[in-house]
């Protein structure tokens, strides 16, 4: 197991057979990996969320696609490996979860050879407890690939994770933690004992329930990370998760707050209700409620999703270049605004929540609430959105000179991306790759 991030590949031992995980930003670097270790011989198989919405584009590069989850068809590929018959495709959707098998975690001896007071901070144990979604946001295709009832992991099964790793802080990556209300009260219950810190996804209903927050708390919740999306009511209007009012969510904010909790909030720009006047909407409403942290995100139709198809009809995708389907690339036309307008509004939006004045504004409020990690999570997205100028510098020149407007045939079929195109691509790219 390699995470590129953190880890060098050992791209030039030789391997029997390579499985690379890939979601859309990450998925030229998958194919590019894919092509290298299949020269030397490897068999490669592509999963996660990108190959499983755009199976025949990564059948291209890989030997076979998993379609779908790993749970009872890892076990399927390998055997099929030894007997030389590995099919093109394996679709594996929605497997029971109760039997799935626990992961096997290295223990590592620093991350990122940070000094040992900080790691104290920085070792946190990912863990899932269920997948699935019951909503159907428009630009969002959990529902798509995990679907719409959430499974769960048996309890026992998350304990004896959490204690065979002797962990002492957990991050739950569910998409909505809270989606079952009673099994996540019996999660709760089992969490305490474990006496452990742990932070979530969730929706802001959670926390407007009184008995399963408190309950939460109790058991050593420290962060939530939560979808506010927009500040435009219209806007709400159009997502069901979201709460009808902007109060209720200061309500959250206020509640987070007094029980100690940091409430981190997750934003989205370039909604097609989305106007010039949202960021200067926005900023305030974060600067009066002193909202410790956010995710500002760019509306990303990522491919798989309700949007991404609109958007497709609507002629208004501007290029399939997957490497800028980040979160913070204008790739489409907004409809109230220029998508070089977006950008810029965006990124001084940016530049004013992480200045210094805004953050010494909003820290009387995180002083009893984890001050270090408030100062430290600001300053990380301050030096990013200081990054992001050039960045966008350089994508607003790459558009000009090699936008192509895509169809739909370009997306699913088997005529877009293209071993060769890309070959040459990674060639003639190789510093950036």
């Amino acid at each position: 197991m390699v995470e590129e991030e953190f880890e060098r590949l050992p791209l030039d031992d030789n391997w029997d057979v390579v499985g690379i995980t890939a979601m859309t930003a990450t998925a030229s670097r998958a194919y590019e990996l894919a092509l290298l270790f299949r020269q030397n011989g490897a068999k490669v198989i592509l999963g996660g969320i990108h190959p499983s919405v755009l199976p025949d584009e990564a059948s291209q590069f890989a030997d076979a696609v998993v379609i779908g989850e790993a749970e009872g068809m890892w076990e399927r590929v390998l055997y099929d490996v030894r007997r030389n018959r590995l099919r093109k495709f394996y679709h594996n959707s929605q497997p029971d979860l109760a039997g799935s098998p626990l992961p096997v975690r290295r223990k590592t001896q620093s991350f990122l050879r940070l000094p040992s007071l900080v790691m104290p901070i920085t070792a946190v144990m990912p863990i899932m407890a269920s997948r699935g979604c019951p909503y159907d946001c428009e630009f969002c295709c959990v529902h798509r690939v995990y679907g719409r009832r959430q499974r769960h992991i048996p309890i026992e099964r998350i304990v004896e994770d959490i204690r065979r790793n002797g962990a002492r802080r957990v991050m739950f990556l569910d998409d909505n933690i809270g989606g079952v209300r009673s099994y996540m009260m019996q999660l709760i219950t089992a969490l305490k004992p474990l006496k452990v810190s742990w932070y979530a996804q969730s929706s802001a209903r959670f926390i407007l329930d009184d008995e399963l927050f408190d309950a939460a708390v109790r058991s050593g919740l420290e962060a939530l990370f939560v979808g506010v999306e927009s500040v435009d009511p219209e806007a709400r209007e159009k997502m069901r998760k979201s709460l009808p009012s902007i109060h209720l969510y200061e309500k959250a904010i206020k509640r987070c707050r007094s029980a100690g909790v940091i409430f981190h909030a997750s934003l989205i720009f370039g909604l097609d209700e989305d106007t010039p006047t949202v960021f200067e909407r926005t900023l305030e409403f974060l600067l009066r409620n002193s909202v410790p942290s956010i995710s500002p995100c760019i509306l990303t139709p990522y491919p798989g999703t309700p949007l991404f198809e609109r958007l497709m009809r609507e002629g208004r995708i501007l290029h399939t270049n997957w490497s800028y389907y980040d979160h913070t690339t204008v790739c489409y036309e907004p409809k109230n605004m220029e998508p070089e307008e977006l950008a810029e509004r965006y990124l001084d939006f940016r530049n004013r929540f992480f200045s210094y004045s805004s953050i010494i504004q909003r820290s009387y409020a995180q002083l009893r609430i984890a001050p270090f990690v408030y100062l430290c999570s600001n300053l990380v997205y301050r030096k990013t959105t200081r990054l992001m100028k050039e960045h966008f510098r350089n994508y607003s020149n790459w558009l000009r000179q090699e936008r192509r407007t895509p169809t739909l045939d370009m997306i699913t079929g088997p005529t877009g991306w293209h071993p060769r195109t890309m070959q040459i691509h990674f060639e003639k790219n190789r510093v950036d790759a």
